[in-house]
């Protein structure tokens, strides 16, 4: 399984499971031969080198995307009748921990209380007269320092890439001319590549074939165990 390569950072929106639903954020980037793209929809699982093609985890991402393969109209077949030889590459990062510190201020409630003044007023015949009386004094609120939290959020960026390859006569599978492809990014705190590999899937399918222009980002939510594109 290859290291993943650098790419733009993609965070799950639900860093914190709570509530009734979790949303995750998949980044996808497609490129596409248009005048290749179109035509050419039969296709056959190829294993890149230093791939095994009997290796589980190969197995199991291949079965993730066939369904969505098969979805946009791609048709498999064996290796000598296919249009195409597609490539899926997939894998997880190292863990990357960050720590963000929030700052909320504190106040406390300064309880009121009575006082008296005295006021003198001055009748019409000259008399000053001096009257006492109590004020109700109300309470406030004022700011008495700092509340500092610090929270550390450890993710694991987690990729699924396919490459679909013309297959020529007599070029080897990996040098024929690349068609199309395709690269779906997570970063969550999972650290399950396999529990996410049917969220890259589905999240590249509507673009497999196609040419995205630039990197789009998708969103789900996890509702009743079931991947639901937010809207």
């Amino acid at each position: 399984m290859k290291k993943m390569l650098p790419a733009l950072l993609c965070v799950s929106a639900a860093l914190l499971f709570g509530g009734c639903a979790t949303t995750y954020r998949v980044q996808v980037s497609a490129l596409a031969d248009a005048a290749l793209s179109a035509a050419n929809r039969n296709y056959s699982f190829a294993a890149a080198q230093g791939q095994s093609p009997g290796d589980l985890q190969l197995l199991e991402a291949q079965r993730q995307v066939r369904a969505a393969l098969t979805r946009q109209g791609f048709r498999e077949t064996s290796q000598v009748m296919a249009d195409l030889n597609i490539f899926v590459d997939y894998g997880i990062g190292d863990p990357v921990t960050r720590t963000h510190t929030f700052s909320t201020p504190l106040y406390a409630e300064l309880v009121g209380g009575y006082s008296t003044r005295t006021r003198q007023t001055t009748d019409a015949t000259g008399k000053t007269v001096s009257t006492t009386e109590t004020v109700r004094v109300p309470g406030r609120y004022e700011r008495v320092g700092t509340d500092v939290t610090t929270n550390s959020v450890t993710t694991y960026r987690k990729h699924l890439r396919l490459s679909a390859r013309l297959n020529e006569s007599g070029v080897a599978p990996a040098q024929g001319r690349e068609v199309w492809t395709v690269t779906a990014i997570s970063d969550d705190q999972r650290a399950d590549l396999r529990v996410t590999l049917p969220l890259l899937a589905e999240a590249m399918a509507t673009y497999l074939g196609t040419d995205t222009g630039r990197a789009v980002v998708i969103e789900f939510e996890e509702k009743n165990g079931a991947l639901v594109p937010v809207r």
